[in-house]
């Protein structure tokens, strides 16, 4: 038995609330996972693919006959007497009663491609709901990495903000002992200051990146999760070609087999119409009861019962160019269509082969940032070794922590570039991303 929907909505409102009251923590596949359970947007597609379901019964109802049951209750009273007496003229009361059916039997293939349309209606629909579902799924991808970055930024700020501090601690330190201008001082402190801007700034970002999953997984803003995680807790490998990748788009892509599909739809729309060319035959049955009772005694009343069996040909052969019209309407929308896949199959194309690039560059990228931290690292401890020993410049120093701070920035940005290009892949190819766990 189906829970309605606006009920179903509170209890799952209920549900969410109570889990995430109790602190509940989320992998990005658990996050994943969840949101296709609790996003409002994936329950509205799959209401509406029951829809389509539905509909498939009533198109195939059409190839049944239509019994119907009838009744009516009638008083005719004349105003004026009449002068000569007939039965139709008398003050009197009737009533009938009974079964009619009808079936139709030819009705231009309507009723066949009634149907058609409605199960390519419902396969429609039931890559729509896919379509939700790859969207919702690289989205909280998406939103999650970013906010894993978001961390990696907060972590690396905090480690400057530290380096910073000994800095400055070390230039009050000189300044005191006359061994260095009170200029180092303030250098130091405006770099605190932007360092301290910095924390500010990213823990409003990583803030509103939960505020985004929550609102992905149907959680209240405010409502505390965990979304736990690194950058580098993810399978590297596609094991995908160019010419694999794009086979798997083109059998796979949930938005190309809508598009193929509608263009299906919009033939049989055209079928339909111009199956008012041709004539219409239905069978007819009637078993009836009816009675009249007059008013003058001087007439009996009357009553019979009887039953019917027959067969009703029409053909309509002038609409006033409606029918023409409206199935070369048909045609056209049908063309439209099958140009825009036609330009969809191309977007398809050079988004596979734009994301599988992605891939290499972030994955090249990685490599290259991780030697260039190192490197900074090593040229930071140099730098801050030669300064503490009051043989280098806060200027060399300054320069080597904000070198490495955006190294390690760049680590992890390229980190989040590749598992971002891999969900993106992922998705142009029609397929939910295999390396979450």
């Amino acid at each position: 038995m189906r829970i309605s929907g606006c009920l179903w909505a509170l209890l799952l409102t209920c549900v969410c609330a109570t889990c995430a009251e109790a602190g509940q923590t989320f992998t990005l596949e658990q996050a994943v996972q969840y949101a296709m359970k609790a996003n409002p947007g994936i329950e509205s597609k799959v209401l509406q693919l029951e829809q389509a379901k539905m509909n498939i019964g009533v198109a195939q109802s059409y190839f049944w006959p239509r019994v119907s049951l009838v009744a009516s209750n009638n008083r005719t009273k004349n105003y004026e007497p009449i002068p000569a007496y007939s039965s139709d003229s008398l003050s009197q009361r009737s009533w009938n009663k009974g079964l009619q059916g009808t079936w139709s039997l030819f009705a231009g293939f309507a009723h066949l491609n009634n149907l058609i349309k409605a199960k390519l209606n419902k396969d429609v629909a039931a890559a729509n709901q896919l379509q939700s579902e790859l969207e919702l799924g690289c989205n909280v991808q998406l939103q999650f990495l970013r906010l894993l970055k978001q961390r990696e930024d907060l972590r690396s700020a905090e480690e400057s903000l530290v380096r910073i501090k000994k800095q400055l601690a070390a230039s009050e330190a000189f300044v005191k002992q006359g061994m260095a201008p009170y200029l180092n001082v303030l250098q130091n402190q405006v770099e605190l200051s932007k360092a301290q801007q910095n924390i500010i700034k990213v823990k409003n970002d990583i803030r509103n990146s939960e505020v985004q999953l929550n609102k992905y997984l149907n959680f209240s803003p405010d409502v505390p999760v965990n979304y736990v995680g690194r950058l580098n807790d993810f399978s590297p490998d596609t094991k995908y070609t160019e010419e694999l990748a794009i086979d798997a788009a083109l059998k796979s892509r949930p938005d190309l087999m809508i598009a193929q599909k509608s263009i299906e739809v919009a033939f049989k729309d055209m079928n339909i119409s111009m199956a008012k060319f041709l004539p219409r035959i239905d069978a007819t049955y009637n078993n009836m009861q009816f009675s009249i009772d007059y008013d003058d005694p001087r007439y009996e009343d009357y009553g019979r019962h009887y039953w019917s069996a027959g067969m009703q040909f029409s053909w309509e052969i002038f609409s006033g160019g409606e029918t023409s019209f409206d199935s070369l309407a048909q045609r056209r929308k049908a063309q439209a269509l099958q140009q825009e896949y036609e330009n969809s199959l191309s977007s398809a194309r050079a988004e596979v082969i734009r994301s599988l690039l992605d891939i290499k560059a972030a994955k090249e990228l990685i490599k290259v940032s991780r030697t260039g931290v190192i490197a900074a690292r090593e040229s930071y401890d140099m730098a801050n070794r030669r300064y503490m020993t009051n043989t280098g410049t806060i200027t060399e120093l300054l320069d080597a922590q904000l070198r490495l701070t955006q190294a390690e920035n760049d680590e992890s940005q390229s980190m989040h570039d590749f598992q971002a290009a891999r969900s993106r892949f992922f998705y142009y190819i029609g397929q939910k991303n295999p390396g979450l766990k």
